[in-house]
């Protein structure tokens, strides 16, 4: 009796984890190779991807990060060092910390000020080079996904809402040879109590046509990776943020994608 069921067991467990497995292993290999680039303003952003970041990476896909600013002007109250170079230092060895807990390629740096000189009147001058750099990054990494803050910024912070919009600037500017595609990760209208301690700017769930699941795997290396930000949360936050983000999102990050295909039409309505 004991040997039937056994023989039994094992039929059942080739037949649906076999199959499970086959599929699995298809999609990896399907990913396997290609790459993404997530452009974000400053380095911690990762944080608000790095589950997807860390599910893309465990599969096999060069996940490239491309931090646009320094971080110079990040001071908090409980981290007890000024705006200036060190605080630069510091969230960038952070970064490093938290690209390698989450399996990603060497952060790439293009050193941009904070606020991009908005209050020294050079904003301007800032932009064109953001926009240089990003169109060559593209033609030198060739991107299969690029992913960027949509028009809310995720939390509003007016660097991220910029950054995202000069990306899709330069992602729109032509038609790019190896067809990449443009994303916008958000957290869902609805996901998020009206009172709650963490404050996100939220997209309409009719709009988030793209849905990636993820697994306790994934929330567990981005908790890891909070707690490389030593500098820009507290213990406390470093813990609560990751366990947050697996609650609202329930196992899913949900997003919006650029899109211009479709037939040409001759009106608005």
């Amino acid at each position: 009796m004991n040997k039937l069921f056994y023989v039994s067991l094992l039929a059942l467990l080739s037949a649906g984890f076999f199959n499970a497995g086959s599929h699995t292993a298809k999609a990896i290999n399907n990913e396997a190779g290609r790459a993404i680039m997530a452009v974000v303003a400053h380095p911690d952003d990762e944080l608000l991807m790095g589950a997807l970041l860390s599910h893309y990476a465990t599969r096999g896909v060069k996940v490239h990060v491309v931090v646009a600013t320094n971080g110079a002007l990040g001071q908090t109250d409980f981290f007890k060092v000024p705006e200036g170079k060190t605080l630069a230092e510091i969230r960038r060895s952070e970064m490093s910390c938290s690209g390698n807990v989450l399996g990603l390629e060497k952060p790439i740096w293009l050193g941009l000020p904070d606020q991009l000189l908005a209050t020294d009147g050079k904003l301007q001058s800032q932009i064109d080079l953001l926009r240089y750099k990003i169109d060559s990054l593209f033609q030198l990494y060739k991107p299969n996904a690029v992913l960027t803050f949509g028009a809310a910024g995720m939390t509003g912070h007016p660097d991220h809402r910029l950054i995202g919009n000069v990306v899709t600037e330069v992602f729109e500017s032509k038609s790019w040879p190896w067809k990449p595609k443009l994303f916008y990760p958000a957290l869902p209208t609805g996901s998020i109590n009206d009172n709650s301690w963490a404050a996100y700017l939220t997209v309409d769930s009719s709009h988030l046509t793209v849905r990636i699941g993820l697994d306790s795997i994934d929330y567990a290396r981005l908790g890891q990776a909070y707690q490389c930000h030593k500098s820009q949360y507290r213990e406390s936050v470093r813990i609560k943020l990751p366990l947050f983000m697996k609650r609202v999102q329930k196992g899913q990050v949900m997003l919006r994608p650029f899109s211009s295909t479709g037939p040409l039409k001759n009106s608005l309505f």
